[in-house]
């Protein structure tokens, strides 16, 4: 019997020597002379047709749909560059390093994989060395006989350390590909050829396939054809943008991050009960004309084997009112505890914000609550029922709500409230009271509570101030009651400064 071959992925298909230096004099000449596509997968040869080529792999499905709508070349070369800008992991620099590493490994796939008529990009091996590169392992065996198909030959790809640092797959992961009876290799969804146990002599020992029906038989769980399918199905997936940037962030010690301004509001959504996490960031350091590159997570620290809850940059839809730039995502989750980490970088300087904080979601209950109190930099009444939504950026319920990214005002500003009320019996009655903190931190009532009755679940209120405002720390009491007695409180604190002093509220 053939001896089973192991070769390293550098063996594989990674041409030596690409070093930094290397790899950037390769992206020059490419700018320079350019490369057929049969050759080096030249994305300028024919724009109409690019989105069909090996970007097929990258583009999400809605820059496909844009794609194909545009008319004329200028206009896709326009899209190609902003395409590879939002994938640029450090734009300061001049080489766009994930644009030239996907058209090199595009190249090489054209080199490597040979057994098939069509171009190497486009088989089964290709594709899964575009996405992930060359594995850390390859073992093979091209006169094995496997019985899954009438021809012979099997390779398999080893990646150790999780291919493109994705939490959805296995520390380890093989994949399989078995020669079809034209000669091209195909990959192979047979749970026995992508086990990391595989041993190839017990294919043809009659004494261990009895002990293999044995073992499936009364033995432990073993990986079943659809798990298998499962776990390459993710493989052929395009690695998550949002978690690469993530770890790229949270990885690099020598990224400077700058702290954020983010609020998280917590409302209920009105046709299942459950909690949608409202999450705005104030992006106005990022300059005028860039879109930001925004990413969210929602990590389970109770439970660090669970995929984690993400936000991607299409998530995140940019409002701008009163001088900020604000950037809001959404998302729904259920009760548990969350670790969020929200990362915001500049296209254009490469500046990185990061910020985190714990989340902790109770379940439900019939009783009356309030959802988080919400300091707004604008807020208006929608002007038509039925634009009322919890799903649409910038609105809840039947308001448009712009939230302020920090608690600081200026004396002379108006401090405008929102929040909504859930369960009891409406209609409510509400008071508003205003305390102040005295220099022994305890809190005093200011003035007389403003009574409002009958009002409905979704409230809005401005408090009114004038430049003659002491500074100092406040806070509003909202106290609500309902038809049947029963009552809730919250409070939301907030800041006054004098107008010179608080640069980052709004004018």
């Amino acid at each position: 019997m053939t001896a089973w071959g192991i070769r390293s992925g550098a063996a594989a298909g990674a041409p030596p020597g690409t070093g930094g230096v290397v790899r950037a004099a390769l992206a020059l000449a490419g700018l320079l002379c350019g490369a057929s596509v049969a050759r080096a997968g030249d994305e300028d040869a024919d724009l109409a047709a690019w989105i069909d080529g090996p970007i097929r792999y990258l583009a999400r499905a809605e820059e496909v749909k844009t794609f194909r709508k545009l008319d004329g070349d200028p206009e896709r070369a326009l899209f190609i560059e902003r395409f590879w800008a939002r994938r640029d992991p450090s734009p300061e620099t001049l080489t766009n390093e994930a644009r030239q590493l996907f058209w090199e490994r595009v190249r090489e796939a054209n080199e490597l994989f040979l057994d098939s008529g069509k171009p190497g990009w486009k088989t089964d091996r290709g594709k899964i060395h575009v996405l992930y590169g060359p594995p850390t392992h390859i073992e093979e065996d091209l006169h094995l006989k496997t019985g899954v198909t009438s021809g012979q030959g099997v390779i398999r790809w080893i990646y150790e350390g999780r291919p493109a640092q994705r939490r959805d797959l296995d520390p380890v992961v093989v994949v399989a590909f078995v020669r079809d009876p034209g000669g091209e290799f195909r990959l192979s969804y047979d749970p026995q050829l992508t086990s990391v146990f595989f041993d190839p002599q017990r294919l043809a020992d009659p004494h261990d396939r009895m002990i293999d029906r044995f073992l499936s038989t009364f033995g432990p769980p073993r990986r079943s054809e659809l798990s298998v399918m499962l776990d390459l199905g993710r493989m052929q997936e395009v690695p998550p943008h949002a978690a690469v940037l993530l770890e790229r962030i949270e990885t690099v010690e020598a990224y400077q991050t700058r702290p954020l301004d983010v609020v998280l509001q917590r409302y209920r959504h009105p046709e299942d009960g459950r909690t949608v996490a409202v999450l705005t960031v104030d992006v106005t350091h990022v300059a005028e004309g860039s879109a930001p590159s925004v990413v969210a997570r929602f990590s389970f620290p109770d439970e660090p084997g669970r995929p984690p809850r993400m936000l991607g940059e299409d998530s995140f839809k940019l409002a701008t009112t009163g001088g900020r730039r604000l950037a809001q995502g959404r998302i729904k989750l259920d009760p548990a505890r969350y670790a969020l980490t929200l990362v915001v970088v500049d296209p254009e300087t490469a500046a990185t914000g990061l910020h985190r904080e714990t989340l902790e979601l109770a379940p439900a209950t019939p009783e009356m609550q309030l959802s988080d109190l919400a300091l707004t930099q604008e807020l208006e009444a929608l002007p038509y029922a039925a634009l009322a939504s919890h799903d649409e950026p910038f609105h809840v319920g039947p308001f448009r709500v712009y939230p302020r990214p920090n608690a600081t005002f200026r004396a002379g500003e108006t401090v405008t409230l929102f929040y909504e009320i859930y369960g009891g019996r409406a209609p409510y009655r509400i008071a508003y009271q205003l305390e102040g903190r005295e220099l022994d931190g305890s809190w005093i009532a200011l003035g007389q509570p403003a009574r409002l009755e009958d009002r409905g679940s979704a409230q809005g209120w401005d408090l009114p101030t004038s430049a003659a405002w002491p500074r100092g720390d406040y806070r509003l009491r909202v106290a609500v009651a309902d038809g049947d007695q029963h009552a809730v409180e919250a409070v939301v604190p907030f800041v006054m400064e004098q107008a010179s002093e608080a640069g980052g509220a709004s004018d």
